[in-house]
């Protein structure tokens, strides 16, 4: 089967690594896999970045030379930024709309993606916000094909945050938008046209739909999302990677303190501005179980792409893109901690478990499905820093208690192999080529 992948990049953050990871597996079970990205950070040759170039005014051929030369360079700040103003040149209306609060569907590519030489048999969508897909291609894309797309938040059926908190106005068409710089941001309200394009392309299309958490697929159900099939299908994890291990043997391998109570915190390029990743609630309980006398003194391993440098009790990796290196940190930690002000289906709270690290996380979106509180976890209202420090200080002071979590954690079979997962969207997709046949039959 020929199955091309559509995801922002192909390295990056939660959403982007799952769609890495089926790449991959759907290559080791032989089905002819590729993907398209807006931009590419790794070297596999099944990667390309989308030709944003297609259909652009004249002069396209040019900036994209100049845009090449600039992504040779060695990574240098606003690198990317100015590749997205070469590309914007290329198609001023990409500009006019991202200026006016349009959303940015400006990328004639996507209409052509069956007219090129290697047609796939299926596509399977994951982010599609970002700067780099026209939605409006769905229609005639799912007409001839099947399309098959992955939520990782809530973007599809907003007017454009990729996730709404507190906020009702996604049910009736959005409008007045209470944070125009929620991610993705736009420059102005133009939420509520964003969200009829929406109701009106989804109205044309046939997508089928796929969520890691019964959770999300509780708001598609009442969203203007419409799939003709829909399915909740856990994200996978490569279990021959993440796994239980000696923790004493991790620590002593990545040079951190024996007989600290490590705490580990993942989360690519969050800062204390991001509104879904509540890294400052997880600072303040961190710092309030060190005030508490009892037990062993709290360390807390900080990954992701901070540029701080590793002092005292606190170390700071920064970006780790080795998922071996990864997992020796989790095998090395006591606990992972994520705090989030909403979260569909955290990959590190899986991976964690598989690593037989428990977890202490906000009660927020599909979390609560991820975990055993009490087994596997613990679980703490949304941004309530005290009842993290609570939880890190219980776990601190009662070795016994922490042991059993562990044990219990590193026993459970729950965390969803990523064979699984791609066995379950091999046999869904069979099914859906199986029914396009028939109907083309019928017709």
């Amino acid at each position: 089967m020929r199955i091309l992948l559509l995801s922002t990049y192909d390295h990056a953050g939660g959403a982007e690594r799952v769609a890495y990871d089926t790449l991959q597996a759907y290559r080791a079970v032989g089905h002819d896999a590729r993907m398209l990205v807006r931009y590419k950070r790794g070297d596999s040759p099944y990667v390309d970045e989308a030709d944003q170039y297609a259909g652009a005014w004249p002069w396209a051929g040019l900036i994209a030379g100049v845009e090449r030369q600039v992504a040779r360079r060695a990574r240098f700040r606003g690198q990317y930024r100015l590749r997205e103003i070469l590309r914007g040149m290329a198609l001023p209306r990409r500009l006019l709309d991202r200026q006016s609060g349009r959303e940015d569907f400006n990328f004639p590519y996507a209409r052509r993606l069956l007219a090129a030489q290697w047609r796939p048999d299926v596509i399977h969508a994951h982010n599609l916000h970002g700067d780099y897909f026209d939605l409006s291609a769905l229609a005639e894309l799912s007409g001839q094909i099947p399309v098959v797309w992955t939520l990782h938040d809530t973007w599809a059926f907003a007017g454009h945050c990729g996730y709404f908190i507190d906020c009702e106005r996604w049910r009736s068409g959005c409008g007045s938008c209470p944070d125009l710089r929620r991610p993705p941001a736009i420059s102005a309200d133009r939420t509520a046209e964003n969200w009829r394009r929406k109701r009106e392309i989804y109205a044309r299309s046939r997508i089928a739909v796929a969520t890691p958490s019964r959770w999300l697929m509780g708001l598609v159900e009442q969203s203007i999302l419409r799939p003709v099939e829909a399915q909740v299908i856990p994200y996978g994890v490569a279990t021959d990677i993440y796994r239980p291990g000696d923790r004493a043997a991790a620590r002593a391998a990545l040079g951190l303190p024996a007989d600290a109570f490590l705490a580990m915190l993942i989360a690519f390029n969050a800062t204390t501005s991001n509104p879904y990743k509540d890294v400052t609630t997880i600072r303040r309980a961190v710092a309030d179980a060190r005030a508490r006398p009892a037990g062993r003194p709290v360390h807390l391993i900080y990954v992701g792409r901070s540029e701080e440098a590793s002092s005292g009790q606190d170390h700071y990796t920064g970006y780790i893109s080795d998922p071996r290196r990864l997992a020796l940190y989790y095998q090395a930690a006591d606990v992972l901690l994520h705090a989030a002000a909403v979260d569909n289906y955290p990959c590190v709270i899986q991976e964690a478990l598989a690593c037989g690290t428990p977890v202490i996380a906000t009660a927020v979106g599909g979390i609560p499905e991820q975990l055993r509180p009490g087994e596997t976890g613990l679980l703490v209202p949304r941004g309530d820093a005290s009842g993290m420090a609570e939880a890190i200080h219980t776990l601190r002071a009662a070795p016994e208690r922490l042991a059993a979590l562990q044990r219990a954690t590193a026993a459970d079979h729950w965390p969803y192999p990523l064979e699984r997962q791609t066995a379950r969207y091999l046999e869904w997709f069979e099914a859906l080529r199986a029914s396009y046949r028939e109907e083309q039959y019928v017709h």
